[in-house]
Protein backbone atom coordinates (compact mmCIF):
# COMPACT_ATOMS: atom_id res chain seq x y z
CA UNK A 1 0.00 0.00 0.00
CA UNK A 2 2.41 2.30 1.03
CA UNK A 3 4.91 1.28 -1.92
CA UNK A 4 2.30 2.27 -4.13
CA UNK A 5 1.29 5.48 -2.93
CA UNK A 6 5.09 6.84 -3.27
CA UNK A 7 4.85 4.72 -6.75
CA UNK A 8 2.28 7.63 -8.07
CA UNK A 9 3.50 10.54 -5.40
CA UNK A 10 6.89 10.02 -7.34
CA UNK A 11 6.30 12.03 -10.84
CA UNK A 12 4.85 14.87 -8.55
CA UNK A 13 8.09 14.92 -6.78
CA UNK A 14 10.13 15.50 -9.91
CA UNK A 15 8.61 18.28 -11.16
CA UNK A 16 10.75 21.43 -11.79
CA UNK A 17 10.54 23.43 -8.25
CA UNK A 18 10.27 27.12 -9.39
CA UNK A 19 13.04 29.61 -8.46
CA UNK A 20 11.79 33.31 -7.91
CA UNK A 21 14.36 36.08 -9.11
CA UNK A 22 13.60 39.44 -7.14
CA UNK A 23 14.16 42.78 -7.29
CA UNK A 24 17.25 43.93 -5.29
CA UNK A 25 18.16 47.27 -4.19
CA UNK A 26 21.30 49.81 -2.64
CA UNK A 27 24.70 48.03 -2.27
CA UNK A 28 23.29 45.21 0.08
CA UNK A 29 21.04 44.33 -1.88
CA UNK A 30 17.46 44.64 0.19
CA UNK A 31 14.92 42.58 -1.09
CA UNK A 32 12.01 43.45 -3.56
CA UNK A 33 9.78 42.43 -4.96
CA UNK A 34 9.85 39.06 -7.21
CA UNK A 35 10.09 40.02 -11.10
CA UNK A 36 10.56 36.18 -12.24
CA UNK A 37 10.11 33.09 -12.15
CA UNK A 38 11.88 30.06 -13.83
CA UNK A 39 10.27 26.68 -13.45
CA UNK A 40 12.12 24.32 -15.44
CA UNK A 41 12.81 25.57 -19.29
CA UNK A 42 10.29 28.56 -18.68
CA UNK A 43 10.76 32.53 -17.49
CA UNK A 44 7.91 33.80 -16.48
CA UNK A 45 7.06 37.46 -15.23
CA UNK A 46 6.75 37.62 -11.54
CA UNK A 47 3.05 39.15 -10.34
CA UNK A 48 2.93 41.02 -6.78
CA UNK A 49 5.21 40.67 -4.08
CA UNK A 50 5.00 36.85 -3.41
CA UNK A 51 6.01 35.67 -7.11
CA UNK A 52 2.89 34.28 -8.47
CA UNK A 53 3.06 33.32 -11.76
CA UNK A 54 2.48 35.65 -14.73
CA UNK A 55 2.98 34.90 -18.61
CA UNK A 56 5.51 32.90 -19.92
CA UNK A 57 8.24 35.62 -21.15
CA UNK A 58 10.89 33.12 -22.49
CA UNK A 59 11.39 29.43 -23.44
CA UNK A 60 14.82 27.90 -23.05
CA UNK A 61 15.94 25.24 -25.31
CA UNK A 62 19.57 23.29 -24.97
CA UNK A 63 21.77 26.36 -25.56
CA UNK A 64 18.92 28.89 -27.38
CA UNK A 65 16.13 30.70 -25.73
CA UNK A 66 12.99 31.68 -27.54
CA UNK A 67 10.46 33.93 -26.70
CA UNK A 68 7.45 32.35 -25.75
CA UNK A 69 4.22 32.75 -28.40
CA UNK A 70 1.78 32.62 -25.99
CA UNK A 71 1.21 33.18 -22.33
CA UNK A 72 1.60 29.40 -21.67
CA UNK A 73 4.70 29.27 -22.85
CA UNK A 74 4.86 27.71 -26.87
CA UNK A 75 7.75 28.21 -28.56
CA UNK A 76 8.04 31.25 -30.86
CA UNK A 77 11.06 32.98 -32.62
CA UNK A 78 14.67 32.97 -31.29
CA UNK A 79 15.71 35.45 -28.63
CA UNK A 80 19.37 34.20 -28.19
CA UNK A 81 22.04 31.72 -28.36
CA UNK A 82 25.18 30.90 -26.11
CA UNK A 83 28.28 29.91 -27.37
CA UNK A 84 30.81 28.73 -24.94
CA UNK A 85 30.92 32.22 -23.01
CA UNK A 86 29.17 34.63 -25.14
CA UNK A 87 25.46 35.20 -25.62
CA UNK A 88 24.51 36.39 -29.05
CA UNK A 89 20.58 37.95 -30.53
CA UNK A 90 19.34 35.28 -32.78
CA UNK A 91 16.16 35.22 -35.10
CA UNK A 92 13.88 33.20 -36.48
CA UNK A 93 12.71 30.10 -36.00
CA UNK A 94 16.06 28.09 -36.12
CA UNK A 95 17.24 30.76 -34.13
CA UNK A 96 20.01 32.59 -36.53
CA UNK A 97 22.68 34.20 -34.47
CA UNK A 98 23.30 37.78 -34.86
CA UNK A 99 25.18 40.28 -33.11
CA UNK A 100 26.47 39.89 -29.61
CA UNK A 101 25.03 40.65 -26.31
CA UNK A 102 26.53 39.75 -23.02
CA UNK A 103 30.36 38.32 -22.59
CA UNK A 104 31.06 36.32 -19.54
CA UNK A 105 34.30 36.20 -17.69
CA UNK A 106 34.45 34.64 -13.87
CA UNK A 107 31.67 36.42 -12.18
CA UNK A 108 31.12 39.35 -14.15
CA UNK A 109 29.51 39.78 -17.38
CA UNK A 110 30.45 42.75 -19.97
CA UNK A 111 27.95 44.09 -22.77
CA UNK A 112 28.95 42.48 -25.98
CA UNK A 113 28.87 44.04 -29.42
CA UNK A 114 29.22 43.37 -33.12
CA UNK A 115 29.07 39.83 -34.87
CA UNK A 116 32.15 38.66 -32.69
CA UNK A 117 30.43 39.46 -29.20
CA UNK A 118 33.49 41.93 -28.46
CA UNK A 119 33.86 42.84 -24.94
CA UNK A 120 32.64 46.61 -23.77
CA UNK A 121 31.15 47.91 -20.81
CA UNK A 122 30.47 46.16 -17.71
CA UNK A 123 27.13 45.41 -17.13
CA UNK A 124 26.64 42.82 -13.82
CA UNK A 125 28.78 41.50 -11.25
CA UNK A 126 27.66 37.55 -9.90
CA UNK A 127 28.10 37.18 -6.06
CA UNK A 128 26.71 34.09 -5.15
CA UNK A 129 22.88 34.75 -5.05
CA UNK A 130 23.15 38.62 -5.80
CA UNK A 131 23.28 40.33 -8.86
CA UNK A 132 25.08 43.95 -9.01
CA UNK A 133 25.08 46.25 -11.97
CA UNK A 134 28.73 46.84 -12.98
CA UNK A 135 30.32 50.14 -14.01
CA UNK A 136 33.31 50.66 -16.29
CA UNK A 137 35.61 48.67 -18.46
CA UNK A 138 36.66 47.16 -15.26
CA UNK A 139 33.11 46.08 -14.62
CA UNK A 140 33.35 47.49 -10.58
CA UNK A 141 30.41 46.70 -8.34
CA UNK A 142 27.59 48.85 -8.07
CA UNK A 143 24.13 48.67 -6.35
CA UNK A 144 22.61 45.48 -6.24
CA UNK A 145 19.80 44.86 -8.68
CA UNK A 146 18.85 41.31 -8.88
CA UNK A 147 18.12 38.38 -5.71
CA UNK A 148 17.88 34.65 -6.48
CA UNK A 149 16.22 32.53 -3.94
CA UNK A 150 17.89 29.42 -5.66
CA UNK A 151 20.73 28.33 -7.87
CA UNK A 152 19.34 29.95 -11.47
CA UNK A 153 20.64 27.50 -14.76
CA UNK A 154 23.47 29.87 -16.43
CA UNK A 155 21.49 30.31 -19.63
CA UNK A 156 18.22 31.48 -17.82
CA UNK A 157 19.99 33.89 -15.82
CA UNK A 158 21.60 35.10 -19.28
CA UNK A 159 18.45 35.55 -20.40
CA UNK A 160 17.04 37.91 -18.21
CA UNK A 161 19.87 39.89 -17.18
CA UNK A 162 20.35 40.80 -21.45
CA UNK A 163 16.63 41.48 -21.08
CA UNK A 164 17.37 44.21 -18.86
Amino acid sequence: MKRSLLLLLLPLLTLAQPIVVRWAYGPFGTPGDAAFIVEGDRIYQACGPFGSKGPCMYVLEEDAVFHAADAFGRRGYGAFVLEVDKLYRCSGTLCNKGAGVLVIERNKVFRGEGPFCNKTEGAFVIEGNMIFLAEGPFGMKGDAILMMDAEVPQLALLAILAGL
